[in-house]
């Protein structure tokens, strides 16, 4: 199975009780599972965290975040602001794939050891922009709403 990365848009009420509560995360992520409010991006979060570190987003997305409860082996997950949202929103539309990839070679990820080791198949960076785009318009989702995300990396 492997690492994979997901994020939940959350209300504000929601997030309050994620805060005292952070064990009921998986609770809120099966109701979301399959619906706008739920975007899994697989084992793409590693390259994703590569190619934005790379471009200096001003927020990390993908590692960065406030820790909801302790750091276990299973997460922990973390949340990110209606503000940080906005943020990430206007980054990441700002910022296409094209441009964030431009320059960056598969033999690149390849020598960082960036996670899943597919790097040698041609289409490879193919698969890191189909979550990127999922991406785009879940966090846009998210900024129209005011919503902040819960993020995670199970």
């Amino acid at each position: 199975m492997g690492m994979c990365g997901a994020y939940l848009r959350v209300t504000s009420g929601d997030l309050r009780e994620l805060i005292e509560e952070p064990d009921r995360y998986w609770e809120y992520a099966e109701k979301a599972e399959g619906t706008e409010r739920a975007a899994d991006v697989d084992k793409a979060w590693h390259a994703l965290w590569f190619l934005v570190q790379r471009a200096g987003f001003e927020v990390d997305f993908v590692l960065g975040g406030t820790l909801l409860g302790e750091a276990d082996s299973d997460g922990p997950p973390r949340h990110f602001s209606a503000d940080e949202v906005r943020t990430i929103s206007a980054e990441l539309s700002r910022t296409g794939f094209d441009k964030l990839s431009d320059g960056v070679a598969l033999s690149d990820l390849e020598t960082e050891g960036i996670y899943p080791s597919i790097w040698d198949e041609p289409d490879a960076l193919d698969y890191v922009r189909g979550y990127y785009d999922e991406l785009v318009t879940f966090f846009a989702g998210a900024a129209k709403a005011g919503e902040p995300v819960v993020t995670i990396i199970t």
